[in-house]
């Protein structure tokens, strides 16, 4: 369906199925270049008999009797050469022009396009007629005063006192006002078309919801340009921070806040700036429908002009998939040596935090706390981390603290990761296993006063041996005293008995 005003548009879409791509579609069908066809609807309504302006369509309409609102108009640059409506005529610049009148000259070019942009309908009516000098003027007045003013350069080429036909007085206002302005404002050079471009360039990867898509880049000769999302979407900069639309300058990078979004869809980025380059522009007529109009066989040639309300467009089709789902794995371990012991009076336990599925440039925290894995109460010991991915997989880490008083127990690290800076409704990812050894660390046991000292790496209770060249136990020595002098009594006796 064709936009109303809208008489340059190209649309682009984006590929999730080739991310790297963003590539040009078939134009839309109101854009209106050198080299078109455009369909030239009944004057019929239009303005005076004999001075009335051409609706211009940018396509032939589905019924021809009720063409709808025109895409531009268009004037008579060839007074003695018949129209005809109701078919269509091939666009060109001035050297495509099949005349033979003096608009073949470049100063009566300059004089008419002159005329064309200071007078109906690129210009409205009350700004006309504050121009002219009068009040009340009405739209067949602007309109007859105008093809006048052409045909007086084109065909006449009087003075501008040449007398036509007016209707009233207020057209002969406005004619004197456009012919003399025309001569005084044109120059001897011609003057060109006016130049109005915009343009929308995409990203160069496809985007995924719950991202900044972008960036968008929008070029234009114009000094700002009006940009919207249909459905719509938040428009911002590379930051994430809003951007007046309304106002957007060329080179102008935008992003599609799709912050939040987590489902696929799709929206259309427009870029619309005032104005169009179509106004100067000839569109030769054929003499039968479908014939390709030559210098010695045409119907009259006309010249196209935008409404003050006429803008050029450009829009882009952006397409993205369904966030992937954010997942977390965790890795708790003694901060100071790495290993999943603590002491008994506590310490300091790191947990590494394993991500994936999150939207890089989007905020996050992840909040923990330490279980007993004995009854899977709670210890009451927190930590939380907020921080901002720059890529969808990586680490973070939560810190906890171990007061003393857990001697003995084991404790389990639950985990649960919130979009944005604090940990406000439900989760988007959780991991609380108390089967995890992972997420796991054991607080040693509170030494019992008294006890056997305990050697590491062997079996409770075991006691400490004598080291060689060290000093003996006291149960030990004694038992060796005894034994040596009822060893020397043994002797004694024996040594009687031999005698």
């Amino acid at each position: 369906m064709r936009t109303r005003r809208s008489i340059t548009a190209v649309v682009l879409a984006l590929s999730v199925v080739a991310p790297a791509s963003f590539t040009a579609t078939a134009a839309v069908a109101d854009a209106v270049e050198s080299g078109d066809a455009v369909w030239i609807g009944s004057r019929a309504g239009h303005g005076y008999a004999g001075t009335a302006i051409f609706p211009i369509h940018g396509e032939t309409p589905a019924d021809p009797s009720a063409p709808g609102e025109p895409d531009l108009w268009a004037y008579c640059i060839e007074h003695d050469v018949s129209a005809l409506t109701g078919l269509s005529g091939v666009v060109s610049d001035r050297a495509g022009y099949l005349g033979s009148n003096r608009f073949t000259d470049p100063a009566v070019q300059a004089r008419v396009q002159w005329t064309l942009t200071h007078s109906y309908p690129a210009v409205d009516l009350l700004e006309l007629e504050a121009a002219a000098g009068i009040t009340a003027l009405s739209r067949d007045d602007a309109i007859e005063a105008t093809q006048y003013a052409i045909w007086n350069f084109t065909d006449l080429w009087s003075d501008p006192s040449t007398p036509w036909a007016w209707e009233t007085p207020n057209s002969e206002a406005v004619y004197h006002y456009l012919v003399e302005g025309a001569l005084a404002g044109a120059g001897p050079t011609p003057t060109a078309p006016q130049a109005v471009s915009v343009s929308v360039a995409g990203p160069a990867t496809a985007p995924i919801a719950g991202s900044l898509a972008g960036p968008f880049v929008v070029t234009t000769d114009q000094p700002s340009a009006r940009v919207f999302t249909d459905p719509a979407y938040p428009l911002t900069d590379a930051t994430g921070s809003a951007v007046d639309a309304d106002a957007v300058v060329d080179g102008q990078e935008l992003y599609i806040d799709l912050r939040g979004v987590a489902d696929s869809g799709s929206t259309t980025l427009t870029a619309v700036v005032d104005g169009t380059a179509a106004t100067g522009l000839v569109v030769s007529v054929p003499t039968v429908p479908g014939e390709t109009p030559t210098s010695a066989s045409h119907a009259q040639s006309i010249i196209l002009v935008g409404a003050s309300d006429a803008t050029t467009s450009a829009s882009a089709v952006m397409t993205w998939a369904a966030a992937a789902s954010p997942t977390i794995g965790t890795t708790l371990t003694d901060a100071a040596d790495g290993d999943r012991m603590l002491p008994s009076t506590g310490g300091a336990l790191v947990d590494r935090i394993a991500y994936t599925g999150l939207t890089p440039g989007t905020a996050y925290t992840v909040s923990g706390a330490l279980i007993r894995k004995s009854d899977a109460s709670a210890t009451g010991i927190t930590g939380s981390t907020t921080f901002t991915p720059t890529a969808a997989e990586g680490t973070v880490e939560v810190a906890f603290t171990v007061p003393a008083g857990y001697a003995g127990q084991t404790l389990v690290a639950f985990e649960y990761l919130f979009l944005g800076a604090t940990t406000d409704g439900a989760p988007i990812a959780t991991h609380a296993d108390l089967g995890d050894a992972d997420q796991t660390v054991s607080i040693m046991a509170a030494p019992v006063v008294g006890a056997p000292e305990t050697v590491a790496g062997t079996s409770a209770g075991a006691t400490r041996l004598a080291a060689t060249g060290g000093a003996l136990p006291i149960g030990l020595s004694s038992a060796a005293l005894l034994a040596v002098l009822a060893g020397a009594a043994l002797m004694a006796v024996r040594r009687q008995d031999s005698v």
